[in-house]
């Protein structure tokens, strides 16, 4: 199934102005999240399963997706982690990946290059609807293992 990432969407926005996230206009994240919503809704009308990747907080996913619920039989994948987890893989992503800076203005990295500080994330309002929702960790392993998250998925009752 196509994908579609508000992050990638977001890198190619940045790559197309070639200038740091932070000299973007102000309404940048506002611009690239509605396109991200747009575009799957273009996918959803004409009948295309597609798998959607954002971390958006609730209030972002709730003002969506009643059109989201009207194109399509909607299903959460939700992964999560501890805060100290999710904390260190920020900083290992940030370091693995110099251009992260760049393209998503995440000041958690530098922070941590000049203090050795890993800062704690910020609070996360995970999406809470009445849907068929898999909470997936990925403390270690992914639990439960991903084959069982699409079996999961591609039964009638997940």
């Amino acid at each position: 199934m196509p994908l579609v990432s508000r992050d990638e969407i977001k890198e190619g926005y940045v790559n197309t102005f070639g200038v740091p996230h932070d000299e973007l206009p102000p309404e940048t994240n506002r611009m690239v999240t509605d396109l991200f919503f747009r575009l799957v809704q273009e996918h959803l009308k004409v009948g295309v399963s597609t798998i959607i990747e954002a971390a958006f907080q609730h209030p972002v996913w709730e003002y969506r997706m009643t059109h989201l619920l009207e194109l399509a039989d909607v299903r959460i994948v939700l992964c999560t982690t501890e805060a100290g987890m999710a904390a260190q893989r920020s900083i290992q992503r940030g370091l693995e990946h110099p251009d992260r800076e760049f393209y998503h203005g995440d000041n958690r990295v530098v922070h941590y290059k000049r203090t050795g500080e890993i800062l704690a994330p910020a609070d996360y309002e995970e999406p809470r609807f009445d849907l068929p929702t898999i909470s997936v960790s990925t403390d270690r392993e992914y639990t439960p293992h991903l084959h069982e998250v699409v079996r999961l998925l591609r039964s009638s009752d997940p």
